[in-house]
């Protein structure tokens, strides 16, 4: 167990520190570690951007096991989320450098780049918190860029260009499944918790939280008229 630990925390500082040398110390682990170590990461960082906000959630009443709740469905948000931008990424490289990268690899390689997202619970610190949020987003979008010029081989720039139609891809299918998926988000927070959720395919699809807040401004009852 702590030599998982260890592997998490050196991976974690290899794409912290856009170390290219990492690829090959990840990719001579075993798969199931390189599996385990990705989706440890991603979950790690869905759930470290919910703590960020969970001033949100305390003030609106989302607390217990509902607010643990919120934290692993975060995580979970964060593996779907960029396991499609894995997705998109590979069709993208495919067309750009005619190199066919097995999806499961750039899923796990692709979960590495949520590594700066960890960092999210700063997000706390009054007035700064705003700021950091925009700056780990800038982060994670390098951190990606580091990730598909090791996982392709390819320089900077081609680098680079594959991460932005990357981006661009998942912008637009933002827009496409926004029906749906905010219907699923729903679905899924009234299953589990009885309560309706504040989600948008937007949040699961730019890699926002998902916060399954319930926004109830009635005023309480005090005997009177209510203005």
């Amino acid at each position: 167990m702590w030599e998982f630990f260890a592997a998490v925390g050196r991976t974690i500082w290899g794409v912290w520190t856009l170390d290219t040398s990492l690829g090959v110390w990840f990719a001579a682990n075993p798969q199931s570690l390189q599996v385990s170590i990705a989706v440890a990461i991603a979950m790690l960082a869905g759930a470290s951007i919910l703590v960020g906000n969970s001033v949100v959630l305390f003030l609106n009443r989302i607390r217990g096991w509902r607010f643990f709740a919120s934290l692993v469905l975060n995580g979970f948000s964060f593996v779907l989320l960029y396991a499609v931008q894995a997705l998109a990424i590979t069709g993208i490289g495919l067309m750009v450098t005619g190199q066919r990268v097995g999806l499961p690899v750039a899923i796990r390689a692709v979960l590495l780049a949520t590594a700066p997202m960890i960092l999210g619970f700063l997000e706390l610190i009054p007035y700064l918190g705003p700021g950091i949020a925009r700056i780990l987003q800038a982060w994670g979008m390098v951190a990606l860029w580091t990730v598909v010029e090791v996982l392709y081989g390819v320089n900077r720039s081609t680098a680079l260009l594959i991460t932005l139609i990357g981006w661009g891809l998942m912008q637009a299918l933002s827009w496409m499944l926004a029906a749906p998926l905010t219907k699923l988000g729903n679905l899924v927070w009234l299953r589990l918790s009885g309560h309706s959720t504040l989600l948008t395919a937007h949040d699961l699809l730019a890699g926002q939280q998902f916060m399954p807040v319930e926004f109830d401004f009635t005023l309480p009852e005090t005997g009177g008229r209510q203005p």
